[in-house]
C-alpha cells in the first residue's frame, strides 16, 4: 500500500514538473469547440481525466475481487470451525481411550 502511494506521488510530481516546464499557450480543438490555454493546465487536466477514467473503469473489477475475498474469508472461517470441532472430538476420543486403559488401583494390589 505504501509503495503504491509513493509511486502515485512520484508520478504526480513528475507530471507537475513536466507541466510547469511546458507553459506555452496552445490551441485545443475538439469538434466545433476551440480553446486556447496554458499547456501545463492542459497536461494536468488530461492526466487527471485519465486517472479518473481509469479508476471508474476499474470499479467492476475491484467489486468482483472484493466479493471473492469475502467469500473466501467465509470459507476459511467455516473450515477453521470444522478443524476446531474435529480437534475437540479427537481430544475427547483420546481422553475416553486413556480412561479405558487405566488400570484401577484395586487390581494392582
Amino acid at each position: 500500500m505504501q509503495k503504491t502511494f509513493i509511486g502515485i506521488l512520484l508520478v504526480i510530481l513528475a507530471v507537475v514538473l513536466f507541466a510547469l516546464n511546458n507553459s506555452a499557450v496552445v490551441s485545443i480543438n475538439f469538434w466545433e469547440w476551440s480553446i486556447e490555454s496554458n499547456l501545463s493546465l492542459v497536461i494536468i487536466v488530461a492526466v487527471t481525466f485519465g486517472a479518473m477514467t481509469s479508476f471508474i473503469l476499474s470499479l467492476p473489477y475491484r467489486a468482483k475481487k472484493n466479493h471473492e475475498i469475502k467469500n473466501r474469508d467465509k470459507s476459511i472461517k467455516q473450515l477453521e470451525n470444522q478443524v476446531r470441532q474435529l480437534e475437540n472430538k479427537i481430544k475427547f476420543a483420546v481422553n475416553e481411550k486413556s480412561k479405558e486403559h487405566k488400570v484401577p488401583n484395586e487390581m494392582v494390589d
